[in-house]
């Protein structure tokens, strides 16, 4: 995999090419955009310490992408312990979402990334504490279902995006909206208390992509837990 950037006008282009043929899917979803044989996305060559982004992902996007890929193992449970030490006691609100949210109550759904929401006031903060490790400067989507979104590769990729739009929740609640960040649950993981969306609000989710192996294991969680309390009642 060939990694390189340019220059064009007012945006830097970073450039994917010379890759196995079994990364074109993981580009596509990461909304990389075709331009001939390669893929590209765009930023604004004036976003704050782009050059030390451009190293970072040069640095770590083969990676990235083949843990996307399932490639090669994710350890996310690292990734996210990191964000949460290097968080810890900075006053910086976020939660919690995804499937790593239902991993750190137990339920094994196999994650390739760590999907963080936080308040748009905190991206500049973000942007400093992870300065060595964000492969994506955080920025203005300009109407996209969050307000911001930016990517950290630390261990694993960590997806950050702000302020979900209320499009999220329509037709119904999902674990990433506007109803989830008011109706968030903490769970104590690793000697932290992480704040995540309740979880029948994933089960709904899982169940409207119809990914029914997720299903069936947030399903006998809730069973599971369901008898201990009928029990100890």
């Amino acid at each position: 995999m060939l990694i390189t950037f340019e220059e064009k006008c007012d945006d830097i282009i970073f450039r994917v090419s010379k890759f196995h043929e079994k990364y074109e899917k993981i580009l596509k979803m990461c909304f990389y955009e075709a331009d001939g044989e390669s893929y590209i996305k765009k930023f604004s060559k004036d976003i704050k310490n782009i050059d030390k982004i451009k190293a970072n992902y040069k640095k770590s996007a083969e990676k990235m992408f083949s843990q996307l890929g399932y490639f090669e193992p994710i350890p996310w449970e690292d990734a996210l312990l990191e964000f949460v030490k290097r968080l810890n006691g900075k006053g910086v609100d976020w939660w919690l979402t995804g499937s790593c949210a239902a991993c750190i109550r137990g339920i094994p759904l196999n994650p390739h990334d760590v999907d963080i929401m936080i308040d748009s006031k905190y991206v500049s903060e973000i942007s400093g504490i992870f300065s060595d490790c964000l492969v994506e400067p955080i920025v203005d989507t300009k109407g996209w279902v969050t307000k911001d979104f930016g990517v950290i590769f630390c261990h694993a990729r960590i997806d950050i995006a702000s302020d979900p739009s209320e499009c999220l929740d329509e037709p119904e609640p999902s674990d990433s909206g506007p109803y989830a960040k008011q109706h968030l649950e903490r769970i104590k993981w690793k000697g932290y208390e992480i704040k995540v969306p309740p979880l029948n609000l994933q089960l709904s989710v899982n169940k409207r992509r119809e990914r029914m192996d997720r299903v069936k294991l947030i399903e006998e969680y809730i069973n599971k837990n369901i008898a201990v309390h009928e029990k100890i009642m």
